[in-house]
């Protein structure tokens, strides 16, 4: 993912607009490129910090809740590849099985 591409994923990242592979293509961006993590904590403090007015939180750490989302996003992005990597287990076991139970019967 290139800046550009990057800095266009901003907006859709805070309002959780993305699929998880845009996601994981994001974070990764995010993770090596200091310039757009800072356009990124630009975008998020103010509406993030909009947001935490709205709701009456007395929790104002900016750059924690920060670190926070994209801990968390991180996650979802780790929990889907384990399922994805879970299901073609489970089709591979089921497939086995259903060959192993067709050679058996002959």
């Amino acid at each position: 993912m290139t800046c550009k591409e990057a800095v266009q994923y901003i907006m859709p990242y805070i309002n959780d607009e993305m699929n998880v592979h845009e996601v994981e293509a994001f974070l990764t961006h995010i993770r090596g490129c200091q310039e757009c993590y800072e356009e990124l904590e630009v975008y998020y403090t103010i509406y993030a910090g909009l947001a935490q007015l709205d709701s009456d939180s007395d929790n104002f750490d900016m750059h924690n809740l920060l670190e926070a989302a994209l801990r968390d996003s991180r996650g979802r992005v780790r929990a889907h590849r384990n399922f994805n990597v879970f299901y073609v287990l489970s089709q591979v076991a089921a497939v086995l099985s259903l060959i192993l139970l067709i050679f058996t019967r002959w």
